[in-house]
């Protein structure tokens, strides 16, 4: 009998990920309005300056600071900016009444918030220059970004900040990468959730799941695929999917069914239509993981078990798609955090432990989900995130972990 397989580490098999990695998906240009949660393809640069001239940050008083003494002061009002409307010129020896993101106009140099002054009909009391400082409560143009300015990097990921800030600097539409997804769920025994339930059969819940995170990842395109335990249907199922070039997918994701079992027709049938690699990762939940290509196109075939799906895909298979898209971070920094329990035994494989982030005494600490099983998803539910406990390596309570959340990693 021949020796098992060591067990890859995650390190080692993320690295091998990233290195595969190359440009998936096709360019598409969309408003603004449409673009949200995608993935930049193409840089984004300043069209105008951000702001496009000196404007006020308070509701106040723009004025000559040289002008203000050593006492109180009063001078006229001699001219009102209001948001949106032209800057004017400020004559000496009088102060223009001002509004926040109104246009600062010529001849001022500092603005003074409005609480600080006293107002009379057609006059202001400024207040004594000690405490005033020139400049004061001024945006300067180009704050944010000057007229040509790249704001946007390829990659970057299109959330709600990244739309208001193309939209500040006069971008209304944006390139992004889109990719279609197959998601492949075999197996006579699945069944839709939409039906009653029948005799040996399961609901198919890894095929929702994926698609969910797909869809919270940034890649909405998803399209499933269900094969039967059939060898002659799944090849036709797989030739039509292949053969197609307006459906042809950009990635193929599976979740158990890659095995070597004798009703397993999906193995024998992806293995004839490219090059894979069945790895056996030292990861917790999980351990069969399968990569490689089908007909050139990027495919993974992760475990059977839900809660296992969920970490293979955030661990391995979304980072390998972040950098396929030109994101400058696979994963995201993780955040060292007290664990609020014991691991008393050390593990042959990387675990992920599904847990909260919780504060005692002022300080976070996280909290284990009782049941760790990888057949249950009720404990991810409940979770904020998963804290990692490396090979080998026992915990003592108060013990700093990497904790990611959940909301960190699909960003």
């Amino acid at each position: 009998m021949s020796a098992p397989t060591a067990l890859m580490p995650v390190p080692r098999a993320l690295e091998r990920l990233l290195a595969a990695a190359r440009p998936l998906g096709r360019e598409q240009t969309l408003p603004l309005s449409e673009a949200g949660g995608g993935w930049l393809a193409l840089p984004v640069s300043a069209r105008v300056d951000m702001p496009p001239h000196d404007n006020a940050a308070v509701d106040g008083v723009a004025l000559r600071f040289a002008e203000l003494g050593e006492a109180p002061l009063t001078l006229p009002v001699t001219l009102r900016v209001p948001a949106g409307a032209a800057p004017g010129e400020l004559a000496g020896g009088g102060v223009a009444r001002i509004f926040t993101g109104a246009p600062v106009p010529a001849g001022a140099d500092t603005v003074l918030m409005q609480e600080d002054c006293r107002f009379t009909e057609g006059a202001v009391t400024l207040p004594a220059r000690d405490g005033v400082e020139a400049g004061q409560n001024i945006r300067p143009a180009g704050q944010d970004a000057r007229h040509g300015d790249t704001v946007l990097a390829a990659g970057a990921r299109l959330t709600p900040m990244a739309l208001g800030l193309a939209a500040s600097v006069g971008v209304p539409e944006l390139t992004v990468r889109r990719l279609r997804v197959t998601i492949l769920s075999s197996g006579d025994e699945l069944q839709d959730p939409a039906e009653a339930p029948r005799p040996g059969k399961i609901y198919n819940s890894n095929g929702p799941l994926m698609a969910a995170l797909l869809q919270q990842s940034g890649f909405p395109d998803v399209t499933p695929l269900w094969l039967p335990d059939d060898r002659a249907a799944t090849d036709r199922a797989l030739d039509a999917l292949l053969a197609d070039p307006d459906h042809r997918p950009d990635l193929v994701l599976a979740s158990g069914g890659v095995s070597v079992g004798e009703e397993d027709h999906l193995r024998a049938a992806l293995e004839s239509r490219g090059g894979l690699a069945f790895w056996r990762l030292a990861i917790k939940p999980g351990k069969p993981f399968t990569f490689g290509d089908l007909d050139g196109i990027p495919f993974f075939g992760l475990p059977g078990n839900p809660s296992a799906v969920l970490v293979c895909y955030l661990t391995l298979v979304l980072p390998f798609l972040r950098r396929c898209l030109g994101a400058p971070e696979a994963l995201p920094m993780a955040t060292p955090v007290a664990a609020g329990f014991d691991v008393p035994r050390a593990g042959k494989r990387q675990e992920y432990l599904r847990v909260r982030r919780l504060w005692r005494d002022g300080l976070a600490v996280l909290e284990k989900h009782p049941n760790q099983s990888s057949g249950m998803l009720s404990s991810a539910v409940w979770a904020e995130g998963l804290a990692v406990v490396p090979v080998g390596r026992t915990v003592q309570a108060g013990e700093p972990l990497d904790y990611y959340s959940f909301a960190d990693l699909l960003a």
